[in-house]
Parts: structure tokens; sequence; C-alpha cells
């Protein structure tokens, strides 16, 4: 079982929730960032550049990793 820990950065309440995530699109910038803090990297290749799924998946343009 995985532990989840809240980052330090994330909203105390839900002014701030509201603020900080105006729209989806603000979301998913705050998740990509939480996930890859320094840029994307593939976990399997380690390559750094992917492309964008229309479903929304990240997919490593080394080998094609989801």
């Amino acid at each position: 079982m995985s532990v989840f820990i809240v980052p330090g950065d994330f909203p105390k309440n839900q002014r701030e929730f509201d603020a900080r995530f105006y729209n989806e699109r603000a979301s998913y910038d705050y998740l990509f960032h939480l996930r890859w803090p320094d840029g994307f990297s593939c976990c399997k290749c380690g390559r750094d550049a992917y492309w964008k799924s229309a479903k929304g998946l990240y997919i490593c343009c080394g080998c094609q990793y989801q």
C-alpha cells in the first residue's frame, strides 16, 4: 500500500484551493509538477521528450512508455 504525503504547498482551505485550482488545466499542471518536479523524465528509459495523447497520457518519445 502506498503512503500519500500532502505537499507543503497544498491549499489549506477552500479559498486557497479555489484560487490554486481555478480550472482543470491548473489542476493538471500542479499534478505534473508533483510527478516530475524537474521536468518530464521517463521512468523506463530516462528520456525527457514526451508527447501527450488525446486521452491525456504522457508518452515517452524514446520507448513509447505511458
